[in-house]
């Protein structure tokens, strides 16, 4: 087992920036090693960018890049975008990178101030043309390599496994300082395949807990023809006739969420959201993989997402994919954050022990009052294939990798070339199907070797679907730990649970209940949007006993709550209405009380005479009227 070295932050420390002694003694910068910091959001990347030292950040997501540099606008993009003349752009591109390195390492004139250290961004589809720059400048050693959200080599493998494994192999060969960062590691049982990670110093950082806030999820179960577009849909209309997604009571004021940021891993679910609910441009933006721009709708593109914390603006809907989501700043002051993730279908699936957490991070303003709470819709579905069928093929697979490798090693130069050649015409879905031999680079040679990311990767995804996706309760219990759900008072976690799940007749009882058991836990309830606002209200307004003496009816709390909420303005009504010393007739009175009523709102209220009393003091009087008859009428009094 690998061994995890444990490093204590300060009491209070939020940032990784606001401890030095992490890359001034703690961490191993002259070496290769692995950082847990695991906790989002808490400056990793920024630690790296704002130290002394020559950096290279690279990270598998270019929109993580392009919005670090323009936060960080001295650093340098390296990014070949789409384009016809590719080589020739590339050939600029490193000559650029030259001319950045020569400005920020070259020799400085006595007397002139030294220009900050180089800060390199770039893909690792990128990285070898950075590589050989900075080989050719001969300072390749004095770089500093940070692999950012380094898990995500092992979530692509399964698509671009042959990229990731060479991109391991190139850094480690070439590179002498490396730190792989994440918040949500590669699973430490699965880096001992890896032969660049397996034997790394792995250390870990421990928050002191009042820094931690735990996540509210609402997790939803989709039902039979539920999917994300249905119920996206829903959402957008519930938006469209309300004017936000959720609204929840901080420190006595009720705050709204009106933006919301929706995960879901098909490009082709996002533009039938978009086409089924008339969605525009100004309304959405949109994060996936860029080879997807051109199955947008007219008008609609990648990318844009806000990078101004301190004046987020934001459009309305943004829709993410798993391709674009790992370390973006999410910068808003109220989004809400929605989950699809479906069992059914490999793709459609997340790494509840990686992309969960990750999600969760993205919203990065402390200000935003629903940056910790996310609607969880799932679906799960029995994976066929059990532990013995999956073990035994992956032991064939194995078997045949190493059977297949040891004919290559004891082949002839002319015959490797030829089975190189062979192997590099194999299609993408046809490849690692019986085995996981892989085109490997090394040393600038193409090589035939063992795609162990790959193979790791199938071993996880096999791991989630049988563990976690198979089952509704196995995957509740997935996320709880994954996210280090715990902190949070356990009746209160209780609740929450059971008032998701409760049918709508039995919620007002049951959170009326739980209010008067625990009072002590009302800022918690407060906090929760999915829990219903007018619970709050009616509580605080009628109190346990008047809801528990209509046997918490909905329709018959209503017209108290509605009754109570006019009391000032019908007796300021009547007093306007009713001259002090008049007497009035009980049909006068009646109808004169039902008019105040229904000005005032209270709607479904029939006036009687006799409640003319709750608002006014009157007394029941009897005259004679003009034909000798005793009748009953009301005196207003002073």
């Amino acid at each position: 087992m690998m061994k995890i070295i444990d490093i204590p932050m300060p009491p209070g420390c939020r940032y990784m920036s606001d401890y030095d002694k992490l890359i001034n003694g703690l961490l191993p910068i002259d070496g290769k090693f692995i950082l847990n910091k695991t906790l989002t959001g808490c400056g990793g990347t920024s630690l790296f960018l704002n130290s002394v030292l020559m950096v290279v950040i690279i990270s598998p997501r270019i929109q993580v890049l392009k919005n670090k540099h323009k936060q960080y606008p001295d650093s340098f993009l390296f990014h070949i975008p789409q384009c016809d003349d590719r080589q020739s752009v590339i050939k600029q591109k490193m000559e650029d990178l030259n001319s950045y390195l020569h400005l920020h390492y070259g020799l400085i004139p006595f007397g002139q101030q030294p220009p900050p250290p180089a800060k390199i961004l770039v893909t690792l589809d990128s990285v070898g043309k950075v590589f050989s720059v900075l080989e050719s400048c001969s300072i390749i050693d004095k770089f500093f390599f940070v692999v950012d959200e380094f898990q995500c080599l092992m979530g692509d493998a399964t698509f671009k496994g042959t990229v990731d494994m060479n991109f391991l192999v190139n850094i480690d060969n070439r590179a002498r300082r490396i730190c792989y960062l994440s918040a949500t590691p590669i699973p430490e049982k699965y880096l001992d395949y890896i032969p660049q990670l397996a034997n790394l110093p792995y250390y870990k950082l421990q928050w002191d807990s009042a820094v931690i806030e735990e996540p509210t999820l609402k997790k939803r179960k989709m039902r039979n023809g539920e999917n994300a577009v249905k119920l996206c849909t829903e959402l957008i209309q519930k938006y469209r006739n309300n004017g936000y997604f959720e609204r929840k009571i901080i420190q006595g004021n009720v705050v709204y969420s009106r933006e919301a940021c929706i995960f879901l891993n098909e490009v082709k679910s996002i533009i039938r959201i978009i086409e089924k609910n008339n969605l525009l441009p100004e309304e959405v933006t949109i994060l996936c993989s860029e080879s997807k721009s051109s199955e947008l709708p007219k008008g609609f593109t990648i990318g844009g997402l806000c990078t101004d914390r301190n004046n987020p603006i934001n459009k309305t809907f943004t829709f993410c994919t798993k391709a674009s989501f790992e370390g973006v700043d999410f910068y808003s002051t109220n989004a809400s954050t929605y989950i699809f993730i479906d069992g059914g279908k490999e793709w459609l699936s997340l790494d509840v022990a990686i992309d969960l957490s990750q999600i969760l991070g993205r919203q990065r303003l402390d200000c935003n009052p629903f940056r910790h709470d996310a609607t969880l819709y799932y679906k799960t579905v029995p994976n066929p294939v059990t532990e013995v069928e999956f073990r035994q093929k992956q032991s064939e697979m194995e078997q045949t990798t190493k059977e297949r490798l040891d004919m290559y090693d004891a082949s002839q130069e002319k015959s490797k070339k030829w089975l190189v050649d062979l192997h590099l015409k194999i299609l993408p879905e046809e490849k690692f199907v019986s085995d996981y031999v892989d085109v490997i680079q090394e040393n600038g040679q193409s090589t035939l070797g063992f795609n162990y990311l790959v193979m790791a990767a199938k071993w996880n995804q096999w791991y989630q679907r049988r563990y976690y996706y198979s089952n509704s309760h196995q995957l509740i219990s997935g996320i709880q730990s994954a996210l280090g759900i715990g902190r949070k008072p356990v009746e209160v976690r209780d609740f929450e649970s059971w008032y998701n799940n409760a049918s709508d007749k039995d919620k007002l009882a049951g959170y009326a209940d739980f209010r008067n058991k625990f009072p002590q836990y009302d800022e918690w309830i407060f906090q929760n949007p999915f829990i219903d606002l007018r619970f709050h209200q009616w509580y605080a307004t009628l109190g346990y006993s008047t809801l528990k003496r209509v046997n918490f009816k909905e329709d018959k709390v209503i017209n108290i709550y509605n009754e109570y909420c006019v009391q000032d303005l019908i007796k300021t009504a009547c007093i306007n209405a009713f001259e002090v010393g008049k007497i009035y007739s009980l049909k006068d009175v009646k109808n004169m009380l039902q008019q105040i009523y229904d000005y005032a709102g209270f709607s479904g209220k029939t006036a009687k005479a006799t409640d003319l009393g709750k608002y006014l003091c009157s007394q029941k009087v009897q005259r004679t009227d003009g034909q000798g008859n005793r009748l009953w009428y009301i005196e207003i009094l002073g």
